[in-house]
């Protein structure tokens, strides 16, 4: 072998070498200095999550009866029925550790047929009037309000009577729609939620609000003229739309105070049905939603890269004698 072939077999073992060592460091980052690095990812990013178990007519179900005022004063009911390995599947599955992301909960798919029956039995179509899509809507916001609250802190808002595994004493446990409607019960993130992905199969545009200790619901309306407004109604605008503020939990409790005749007054709580209107924050009585901004959640969104960073690259010279 001639020396000159020598010699470019060297420079290119040279080459190979010094962009292995130095280039491909300098554009990732190297091991000396962490720059380039990704941060580790979440266990519940990193969790392959198991498909959720196939519909079959031989399922062991879970049923739940529910009986609710609807928007136009009559009773109503209905009895939800849910295969248990479902309810089981979602009942399991981790819980997303960042409330910007909460919106995936109202979109889950494999309860989606269980949701539209849900729709159908709260929200059917049956004014005959100009205003039907309203009257359905707050149909479905009525409905939700007359869940009784429970907090995640307590066993009694959980079917089992226990925590679930994915709880954390102290932090919130957001439930999947098919967990609520299971348990009967929720706070204000859970009907929020509950609330947000049967508005979004009707079509309506929704987001999560989040305050510093509550969660309630927006709806964007072209036009406001709910047939409550006798209220300013509380709103915010966000990505040029106007969201309004729908509260989710409890309905009103109307106070009677009787005169017993003894100059002593009886309290007697009544829950007349009256709902909380779209937009009426009156009678919320939190100083939260009353004076904060909350962080609005879409329940849609593109993830916008966080870690893209380009480091220079030092000029390749090499010289080849020979």
């Amino acid at each position: 072998m001639e020396r000159q072939d020598l010699i470019s077999i060297g420079a290119a073992i040279a080459i190979v070498f010094f962009l292995a060592i130095v280039v491909k460091p300098a554009l990732t980052g190297g091991p000396d200095d962490g720059a380039g690095t990704l941060p580790a990812l979440s266990p519940w990013q990193t969790r392959t999550a198991p498909p959720p178990p196939p519909l079959s007519e031989k399922a062991e179900m879970i049923e739940r009866a529910y009986r609710w005022t609807g928007i136009d004063g009559g009773v109503r009911t209905w009895t939800f029925a849910v295969q248990k390995d479902l309810f089981v599947f979602y009942r399991d599955m981790p819980r997303i550790p960042y409330a910007s992301a909460w919106g995936r909960y109202a979109l889950s798919d494999a309860d989606r047929p269980y949701l539209e029956a849900l729709v159908e039995a709260v929200a059917p179509d049956r004014f005959n009037t100009p205003d039907t899509d309203y009257y359905r809507v707050m149909d479905v916001i009525f409905f939700v309000q007359q869940l009784p609250y429970a907090c995640d802190s307590s066993t009694a808002s959980y079917r089992e009577g226990v925590f679930p595994p994915a709880y954390r004493g102290g932090a919130d446990y957001p439930k999947y729609p098919v967990e609520t409607l299971v348990d009967g019960k929720g706070d204000c993130e859970d009907t929020s939620i509950l609330a947000a992905a049967m508005l979004d199969l009707m079509g309506y545009d929704v987001v999560l609000l989040r305050y510093s200790d509550h969660m309630a619901l927006g709806i964007e309306m072209a036009k406001f003229s709910p047939f409550y407004a006798d209220y300013p109604p509380k709103y915010y605008d966000y990505e040029g739309k106007r969201y309004y503020y729908v509260e989710t939990t409890n309905y009103i409790e109307i106070i009677r105070h009787i005169d017993s005749g003894s100059g002593n007054a009886t309290v007697i709580p009544e829950r007349w049905g009256r709902p909380w209107s779209i937009g009426d924050t009156a009678d919320v009585g939190l100083t939260s939603v009353q004076k904060e901004k909350p962080e609005i959640i879409p329940l849609r969104y593109v993830v916008r890269p966080r870690y893209h960073t380009i480091y220079p690259v030092p000029t390749l010279s090499l010289e080849v004698g020979e």
